[in-house]
């Protein structure tokens, strides 16, 4: 099942318990669908026993989400794809948010936020 969906609000930061985090959210105060990735800076050795050591993943809630379980995430102009590892998320195959440009307000540190996390499976098309 490939999912699509348009974010209206769209937030890149470092947390406060120091993890690189990106989301995608259709609506800021009322929220339905949503996309979130996440890093840690650090990993300790529990994280990396529990294969933790990754980027995390979640669509809409937990039952949809976990660790490195994309194929690849393809990001273009004004939208970003998940495609999710076979039978790794019920079913879905592929995630797609698209946006609006303006949503990003500095598109260097989104991109740089987006390879920090992912690493090897972005590509920027």
């Amino acid at each position: 099942m490939e999912i699509k969906f348009t974010a209206n609000h769209i937030v890149y930061e470092l947390t406060e318990d120091n993890s690189y985090l990106v989301g995608y959210a259709d609506d800021k105060n009322d929220t339905e669908e949503y996309v979130i990735i996440e890093r840690a800076l650090e990993f300790d050795e529990q994280d990396i026993s529990l294969g933790m050591n990754s980027y995390y993943i979640e669509y809409t809630d937990q039952s949809n989400s976990g660790y490195d379980i994309c194929n690849n995430v393809i990001l273009r102009q004004n939208e970003i794809t998940f495609s999710v590892k076979n039978g790794q998320m019920d079913g879905i195959t592929s995630v797609t948010v698209a946006y609006k440009e303006n949503l990003i307000k500095d598109i260097k540190e989104y991109r740089k936020m987006l390879s920090d996390i992912l690493g090897d499976r972005l590509i920027i098309e």
